[in-house]
């Protein structure tokens, strides 16, 4: 039987969806977590046992960037499963994040049970799998850069250049007040954490 591990900070979500592939027959969850602190305690638990089959995970985990689970992964496991990412999230930002991330696939919830067990299917089978709607929007303008201001695509720019606030304020001669108010909006625009989650996008 296939095996799975849930890691999404919706409860709800999370349920649904462990007794959803329960009853397919064909899954078994190994485990759930809401957190990445409750994901890592978790795979202390499992591990050194089997391989799971497929970690399915959700980038937002109660405001931490659930990505960084991923090179996580080899520190319990000689071989590192793979990880399907399940978010809300549709942008071209976070699609190209989890590829850095090396994420076996990127599915939306805004799509169904039959598509995300096709692709979930195809990770089993070693293929890489990106819903095609997403595939075509690799294609097209970063949309992170559409709903930004001019302003704020200089400071997204810099931070992605690795500059401190106060090298951005001394650029853009303003003061690092003005810098922090812009990233707060960027950071919500971007449905990122912080600054470390925006250079990776």
């Amino acid at each position: 039987m296939n095996t799975l591990v849930l890691i999404d900070d919706h409860t709800m979500m999370r349920r649904g969806l462990a007794s959803y592939f329960t009853q397919t027959g064909r899954w078994q969850v190994l485990g759930e977590a809401g957190s990445q602190e409750e994901a890592l305690a978790l795979f202390e638990t499992l591990s050194p046992g089997p391989l799971p089959g497929i970690i399915l995970l959700d980038i937002d985990l109660h405001g931490s960037w659930g990505l960084d689970l991923i090179p996580r992964l080899r520190n319990y496991y000689e071989q590192k499963p793979p990880a399907l990412i399940y978010s809300v999230y549709e942008d071209y930002a976070h699609v190209k994040a989890a590829i850095r991330a090396e994420a076996a696939g990127y599915v939306c919830k805004s799509q169904g049970e039959a598509e995300l067990e096709m692709a979930m299917d195809a990770v089993l089978q070693g293929r890489i799998f990106f819903a095609p709607h997403l595939i075509v929007k690799m294609d097209a303008v970063s949309d992170i850069l559409l709903c930004l201001t001019k302003r704020e695509r200089q400071i997204f720019g810099m931070v992605q250049r690795s500059y401190s606030n106060r090298q951005i304020a001394e650029e853009l001669v303003v003061s690092v007040r003005t810098i922090e108010n812009n990233l707060s909006i960027i950071y919500d625009k971007t449905g990122v954490p912080g600054r470390k989650e925006l250079e990776k996008l």
